[in-house]
């Protein structure tokens, strides 16, 4: 049958506006067809035979939003040439609190009830916790319905639900451990809950295999994103979800549904707090969880910049970095300038060599001063040439890049060359006005001895919370409030951009990195140079009496 007469047959029996997509336009032109008499059925189910169970709601019966009903029936309705369905894939992308639990345990028992003799549906997650969520939604459902109730048997201690009259039954599955006992298994229904947090993809591959057998078979995951790993099988879902949606793909046997907010909102937090924004990733706000809930979170999080990526992943459902950053860079960004004229102004140093074999900084910060002097950053980082080489070897051709172009600067073959950065100090001492130098005291002799004997005022900084928090915490408050300006060198960039915080309750803050491979050197450097600032300008600042 040809296109036209695909579309001609779905406007006479009313699901033309069902075709909605490239993938809907391919499904058609492979014979596929939208069955009104399902989706029917499945929101007769749902509404009819289901209630909620817990919360405001509890009691009332299911009324289907309208985004849960367009899932829903879009997943099961649609049929192929032969009757089967069209789908035997699924991913399911919303942020956190949106009724997914709740969905997914309604779908279960909607194949539990349907899927004729012998049927097997396995709700699976990463932990035994996790896996109940389902498995105890969907159990008070059938324990709340008079007619389930009739026909299901709940079996808390196994986390099983029996259909006694054809053989049929529900499971709760979790952890990777159980890849070596799905291998016999026939599965009609495989509901992966928050796929996100499985790390492996062990068990997903087992039951993707196993369930190839069942003619309706379906492998479904319903999740929110996760930390931005392309080694996981999250990963790997979300991107081709992305793909389905844009068109850049054909696949029409396998579902995607994706909300969430624009890319925009993963570099501006500013952004973030748009109501437009949460409704595109939270399509049950309003009725799961109020905007003002939303409100309190959103400014919680923009004064605890440590906050702002989990803001980000849970409730915008946009991937972050595997630990949550604390410079915002976008803010940095804008704050790029060309150099001004520096020669004998003020400026404090930092020095930080804590490592050898890779990235070495001296950094300068010249404070705000008169006549619109603004407070500027000037930046010297320093690499081995054979590090240089080596990363360029390894993919990270931007070491190279920075090199070439004048930001990252050599200094010895295999390891830092001391005196490079010695003289790089000493030239610095002689044109600008360098109060004091702080640094780190590790590592750092090779360097610090000669010019301590030259009258270069260096002062040793502890890398502890205590040491480092004034000095931190001011850079960040600069950064914020866009009063600290810079050159635009990316590799002061990039090591800021890659800072994780040490943070107590009682506000002491430091860089972190967390085991990262990526450097943060630079950071600490300015880190060091703002404290000492910071530190100077307190001692100039003269007690008041009060009579």
């Amino acid at each position: 049958m040809t296109i036209a007469a695909m579309k001609k047959r779905a406007k006479a029996e009313g699901w033309s506006d069902r075709i909605c997509s490239e993938q809907d336009l391919a499904a058609i032109r492979e014979g596929c067809w939208f069955d009104t008499n399902t989706a029917s059925l499945v929101t007769e189910f749902f509404e009819t035979y289901l209630q909620h169970t817990m919360g405001d709601h509890a009691g009332q019966q299911f009324e289907l939003l309208p985004w849960q009903r367009e899932v829903l029936e879009t997943l099961l309705a649609w049929k192929r040439e032969d009757g089967s369905m069209r789908f035997k894939k699924g991913w399911i992308w919303t942020a956190k609190k949106q009724g997914k639990s709740t969905l997914s345990a309604g779908l279960c028992l909607w194949y539990l009830l349907t899927c004729g003799k012998r049927g097997e549906t396995y709700g699976v997650a990463h932990t035994r916790d996790q896996a109940g969520i389902i498995y105890r939604e969907a159990a008070a459902m059938v324990k709340a319905s008079k007619a389930i109730g009739g026909k299901l048997r709940v079996l808390d201690s196994k986390k099983r639900i029996l259909h006694p009259s054809n053989g049929s039954f529900y499971q709760a599955l979790a952890g990777e451990a159980c890849a070596r006992g799905v291998e016999g298994i026939n599965p009609n229904l495989v509901l992966f809950d928050e796929i996100h947090a499985q790390r492996s993809r062990v068990l997903y591959d087992a039951l993707a295999y196993a369930s190839a057998a069942r003619r309706n078979s379906m492998l479904l995951s319903v999740s929110t994103v996760g930390v931005a790993d392309r080694s996981l099988i999250w990963w790997e879902g979300y991107e081709y979800t992305k793909n389905l949606q844009a068109g850049t793909i054909t696949d029409p046997y396998t579902f995607g549904y994706l909300r969430q907010a624009e890319e925009i909102c993963a570099d501006d937090f500013e952004a973030c707090g748009e109501p437009e924004q949460w409704h595109k990733a939270m399509p049950s706000l309003g009725v799961t969880v109020t905007e003002e809930t939303i409100r309190q979170h959103y400014i919680e999080a923009k004064n605890s910049p440590a906050k702002q990526n989990a803001f980000r992943r849970y409730l915008l459902n946009i991937p972050t970095a595997a630990v949550d950053k604390v410079v915002p860079i976008h803010l940095w960004h804008e704050c790029s300038m060309d150099e001004p004229e520096l020669v004998g102004r003020e400026c404090f140093g930092g020095l930080d060599m804590a490592s050898h074999e890779d990235l070495s900084a001296f950094v300068l910060y010249f404070p705000a001063g008169n006549e619109d002097q603004r407070a500027f950053v000037l930046p010297f980082i320093f690499c081995p040439s054979g590090k240089i080489r080596e990363r360029e070897a390894a993919g990270m051709a931007f070491y190279r890049q920075w090199k070439d172009e004048g930001w990252l600067m050599t200094a010895g073959e295999s390891r830092v060359d001391h005196r490079t950065i010695q003289q790089v100090i000493r030239e610095c001492c002689d044109l600008y006005n360098v109060t004091e130098i702080g640094f780190d005291p590790w590592g750092a002799d090779g360097v610090v001895n000669e010019l301590i004997d030259e009258g270069t005022p260096m002062i040793a900084v502890s890398q502890g919370l205590a040491g480092m928090t004034p000095g931190t915490r001011a850079l960040l408050d600069d950064i914020s409030e866009k009063r600290i300006f810079h050159g635009g060198n990316p590799v002061m960039s990039w090591c800021l951009s890659n800072c994780t915080a040490d943070q107590k309750a009682d506000g002491l803050v430091r860089f972190n990195k967390h085991k990262s491979a990526d450097k943060i050197d630079a950071a600490v450097a300015l880190a060091m140079a703002r404290g000492r600032e910071l530190a100077a300008s307190q001692s100039k600042v003269e007690p008041e009496i009060f009579f």
